[in-house]
């Protein structure tokens, strides 16, 4: 019978390994569960190493393959196939080189030994930091299936919570991008025409007609100029958003545009406490949890508020404290994550106010689609009516001298 290596962890998380003599892989993984250990990787004694294996430290993954990638081993371990084969399995099945190649070498590196959260973390860019920790916890706790359901979970509400989000973005970024287009072709293509004709009547043109003649022939004369001014103005918000002071006072903007800014603040407080609970509740300490979510959050209000809550929870206070003083988060949350903490529920009651508060921004996105699109429509009639108003004046200008 063969002889195979294996690599294991006991109930209370700590490494081993060994040989085994059995007929198949299949009956070691059976015979090293039987003993109440979770098998990470099995292969025949002597096995080598596969030379010219693809690096991919640099690598990155979309959240979306991402997602792929956790189901189907979150699924894979829930029925026993080991870590090493059901990473094997998932990157000789993905069509995509790049994601081939990540799960490729992390299965290497877990067959040599590695530790699959160290071995995640080589691929920092393709793996998010939340998802490395709760598999860094399910080492320790040999929950590696259910943690990576959790993982799974948060990562499908984020990325349906942003698509929504983008969604609700991209819909008036889409009318003004239309509306300054076809603004632009008027001015710079049909009023240039109507110029030459009115240029030939004697009679006095309308101000708002003189007024976009003006703004026509500068578009038409200085578009170099334009173009640069517009390059430059980019170049300098970038470098506003890179300068620290510049880059808040954009956060503050953010967190205080009309019908925008309740948005957004919901969105990184639900973020934040989803990330905070689900991390929590499985087995990672609180501070940690607080670090990752600042470290994560892209405003730098709310990075104060999680660094804030990470120094009063170092300091032996309660998690519930400075969001009680902070502004950002309702009372009601405050509230509902004190009580928590007095009853000991804390990371449980954490991430159903998340899901509270997830509903809360689903339907302000609802709210500000339906307060946006008359808007917009409004702000395309205006423009275009303006400029089309502006060319027809003349015509009953010049019909009134002709009549007189």
């Amino acid at each position: 019978m063969p002889t195979f290596a294996y690599s294991a962890r006991d109930q209370a998380g700590a490494a081993m390994s060994g040989t085994m003599v059995a007929d198949s892989l299949a009956q070691v993984g059976q015979m090293i569960r039987a003993e109440g250990k979770y098998p990470t990787s099995i292969q025949p004694a002597g096995g080598v190493v596969e030379p010219g294996r693809p690096r991919a430290l640099g690598s990155g993954m979309s959240r979306k393959d991402l997602i792929h990638v956790s189901t189907q081993l979150a699924i894979m371990v829930e029925t026993g196939v080991t870590l090493s084969e059901a990473l094997e399995c998932i990157a000789t099945q993905s069509e995509k080189p790049r994601v081939k190649a990540i799960l490729q070498d992390v299965c290497q590196d877990v067959r040599s030994g590695m530790d699959f959260s160290t071995a995640l973390h080589k691929h920092s860019r393709a793996f998010p930091r939340l998802f490395i920790a709760l598999i860094a916890a399910s080492e320790k706790t040999g929950m590696m299936a259910k943690l990576l359901q959790r993982a799974n979970n948060y990562l499908r509400d984020e990325h349906e919570t942003l698509r929504r989000v983008r969604g609700a973005l991209t819909y008036p970024a889409i009318m003004m991008a239309f509306a300054l287009t076809t603004t632009t072709f008027l001015l710079a293509f049909v009023l240039p025409k109507f110029t030459a004709i009115y240029a030939t009547k004697k009679a006095a043109l309308p101000v708002p007609t003189v007024i976009l003649m003006g703004i026509s022939n500068l578009i038409v004369t200085q578009w170099p100029l334009l173009l640069a001014g517009l390059g430059t103005l980019g170049m300098g918000f970038y470098f506003l958003r890179q300068n620290p002071r510049g880059a808040r006072a954009l956060d503050y903007l953010q967190l205080h545009l009309p019908l925008l800014g309740p948005m957004f603040r919901k969105l990184y407080l639900s973020r934040g406490l989803r990330l905070v609970g689900t991390m929590a509740s499985g087995g990672v300490s609180l501070v940690d949890c607080v670090k990752t979510a600042h470290d994560l959050c892209d405003n730098s209000y709310f990075k104060d508020l999680w660094s804030e809550v990470s120094q009063q929870i170092q300091a032996g206070k309660q998690f519930s404290e400075p969001l009680f003083r902070n502004a950002l988060v309702p009372r009601s949350v405050s509230q509902m994550l004190h009580s928590a903490e007095k009853s000991g529920k804390l990371s449980q009651v954490m991430e159903q106010v998340s899901g509270f508060a997830e509903e809360e921004l689903k339907q302000s996105i609802t709210d500000m689609t339906r307060y946006i699109e008359p808007i917009m429509i409004s702000i395309m009639g205006g423009i275009i009516g303006t400029v089309v108003l502006a060319l027809m004046l003349p015509i009953f200008t010049i019909s009134k001298v002709i009549v007189k």
